[in-house]
């Protein structure tokens, strides 16, 4: 990069415009609200905050609920479960829960566990009927219920590729390397999708019936959770909320997801009334003993690689765990899939907790704003979650400063050295070939890392700062370019 451009009297004269225009836009961007004492001035700030965000974030619908004192005090919906049809989203609207399956499968093991049917800690093959790990160079007799749970057995991550029903799984009709152990067993966290698929096949045989049988009569019904499924009927599927891509692409609402990572169908109001046998922790609901929740709620490992590292400090059986910075502990878990995101949080030593589903691929911003703000109103201390998306927000405004300031400076300098005639375009002039080459390779860099490896997962979390950055790098870029394609005038060879 050409010192001159930047050092120019045009770029020494724009930078503290430059400064004070970033300033304005960073607070622009940062919202801010103020914190209500009583339930009601919270859900009034709800019901304000959540219709601004769905517009904000481009997200159809979204249903919230909380819980106060151990006792669901408030569920509501907001925009629409389908914009074809325009059926507004209630409290009763049924959403994908993806990964929050997890813990209510982990309920359903360690809840067959305790009747004897199942064995947290013996080898997990040796109590399936004939279905086997793939074979690979660890020890597959170590995979345990409990590693499975922990994610800690040693199972890769994987997304694609899963299968959608026990059936599927139990006949061999999937990738038998999603189901090869990839490190030891008990050698630290990998979070495992195929992990949950196993345990599935485990819960289905345990029970001795088909696996949303068994969630029915476990979990789901003693429960209390009427309008939560693991198969979606006809009556729940008119009821429910239809997903949508990042990209607003309509999602069916029997979109067949991996079995056991995720399935299960549910309502705000009903994982609300999960949440309140979480914070039980005397009774468990009357699904588990206090000391079975006390061990699914236990840190078994800390967790390991992103996201999942920045979400939470450890993993507990089915959850993830977070001590708060009070001292207090949370217990959480979200979800995803094609169409839809959502999440819950629970304190069990306080009684607290709050769900929020969305039915777009585009929901994490509104939940992670929606359980900060919840956070606050409780005086719970931030969440893990929140911190680090304040950060990340933080890191990016100034990236997004970096870079454009950058990007300014360039091309204010530049425009005026090629007005003034100091300087022309001259692709292939000889003059600093290394250098020039050099601003190009770096324009590539920055686009393909931006583009290829960064911009994908952050639109995800902060879309709108993803979209900002996005234009300081292709300003930046642009720059590059421009000042590799042109040179200093004394520089460029003439005709005599």
């Amino acid at each position: 990069m050409p010192v001159g451009l930047v050092t120019s009297r045009w770029g020494r004269w724009l930078l503290p415009f430059v400064a004070a225009a970033l300033g304005v836009v960073a607070g622009w961007l940062v919202p801010g609200a103020a914190q209500p004492a009583s339930l009601e001035e919270y859900t009034d700030g709800v019901a304000a905050r959540v219709p601004e965000r769905l517009e904000r974030d481009e997200v159809p619908g979204a249903a919230v609920a909380v819980v106060v004192d151990g006792q669901l005090a408030w569920a509501d919906g907001f925009g629409v479960a389908d914009h074809e049809t325009g059926i507004p989203v209630t409290a009763d609207t049924v959403f994908q829960a993806g990964s929050i399956s997890k813990s209510l499968i982990a309920w359903a093991t360690v809840a067959l566990a305790e009747e004897g049917s199942v064995d947290l800690d013996a080898p997990v093959e040796a109590q399936l009927d004939g279905w086997q790990l793939s074979e690979s160079s660890y020890p597959t007799q170590q995979v345990t219920p409990r590693r499975l749970l922990a994610h800690t057995a040693g199972l890769p991550f994987a997304i694609g590729g899963l299968p959608t029903s026990t059936e599927q799984l139990r006949g061999g009709q999937v990738d038998r390397e999603l189901f090869t152990l990839e490190r030891e067993p008990g050698e630290g966290f990998v979070y495992s999708n195929p992990g949950f698929s196993v345990l599935a096949l485990l819960v289905e045989e345990a029970g001795d019936a088909p696996l949303p049988e068994v969630m029915d009569e476990v979990v789901l019904g003693p429960l209390g959770m009427d309008d939560s499924t693991f198969a979606l009927d006809a009556s729940l599927a008119e009821r429910a909320a239809t997903g949508h891509t990042a990209d607003g692409e309509p999602v069916p609402v029997d979109w067949p997801a991996p079995v056991g990572a995720s399935g299960l169908h549910t309502t705000s109001v009903d994982l609300a009334r999960f949440v309140e046998a979480t914070v039980d922790v005397d009774a468990g609901g009357g699904v588990l003993a206090a000391e079975a929740l006390a061990e699914l709620h236990r840190p078994h490992v800390d967790t390991a690689g992103v996201p999942h590292a920045l979400m939470a400090d450890a993993s507990g059986l089915g959850h993830f765990v977070e001590t708060l910075p009070n001292g207090e502990r949370a217990v959480a878990h979200a979800g995803e899939e094609e169409g839809w995101v959502g999440g819950y949080v629970a304190v069990p030593a306080t009684g607290d907790g709050i769900v929020v589903l969305t039915n777009s691929r585009r929901g994490y911003p509104l939940l992670i704003d929606e359980a900060a703000t919840w956070a606050d109103w409780r005086e719970l201390d931030s969440l893990r979650l929140t911190r680090v998306s304040d950060g990340l927000a933080t890191a990016l405004r100034g990236v997004i400063g970096l870079l454009a300031g950058t990007g300014l400076v360039l091309l204010v300098a530049l425009a005026s050295d090629l007005i003034n005639g100091r300087r022309r375009l001259a692709p292939w002039a000889p003059a600093r070939r290394v250098a020039r080459l050099a601003q190009l390779a770096a324009a590539g860099v920055l686009v393909a890392t931006w583009w290829g490896v960064l911009a994908p997962p952050l639109a995800t979390f902060v879309p709108r700062l993803t979209h900002w950055t996005s234009a300081a790098v292709a300003l930046l870029a642009a720059m590059l370019v421009a000042s590799a394609a042109s040179a200093p005038t004394r520089d460029i060879p003439t005709d005599r």
